[in-house]
């Protein structure tokens, strides 16, 4: 599939919020700790997404994905424990907060999060949760 910055624009149109992703993610979990494979998992949580959520779905995968390659390429390394897909328990929100909000971008003919300005982002949604006192 061949992407371009209109499609882009109409991906970022689209308002998320965090639970949106949050329940986007527990249906790949659910997928998953369900036995099924990565095809499959991914599969089964596309379809739920449709169901609850058809005209936010594509804007949530495309972000996730998005996500994924960030994870894969170890962009996220500082966000991520060792075994490689799990968010540290402290930037969680700031992290899911930053791919519900921070605008995509086509980079090499994919659509992705920009490096730079993603890793900014997560780190002005992990401030504020970083200064609060228990």
């Amino acid at each position: 599939m061949e992407f371009n910055a209109e499609f882009i624009r109409y991906l970022n149109a689209i308002r998320l919020e965090e639970e949106e992703i949050v329940q986007a993610i527990r249906f790949a979990i659910d997928a998953y700790d369900s036995g099924e494979c990565h095809l499959m998992t991914g599969v089964l949580t596309t379809m739920q997404l449709f169901v609850a959520a058809p005209h936010k779905a594509k804007a949530i995968i495309f972000r996730l994905q998005a996500l994924a390659v960030m994870m894969r390429n170890e962009e996220l390394k500082n966000w991520v424990q060792a075994d490689g897909v799990t968010i540290v328990p402290a930037a969680h929100k700031a992290l899911i907060s930053a791919v519900a909000d921070h605008p995509l971008s086509l980079i090499d003919g994919d659509v992705s999060f920009e490096k730079e300005s993603f890793l900014r982002r997560i780190l002005e949604f992990a401030e504020p949760l970083g200064n609060q006192k228990s």
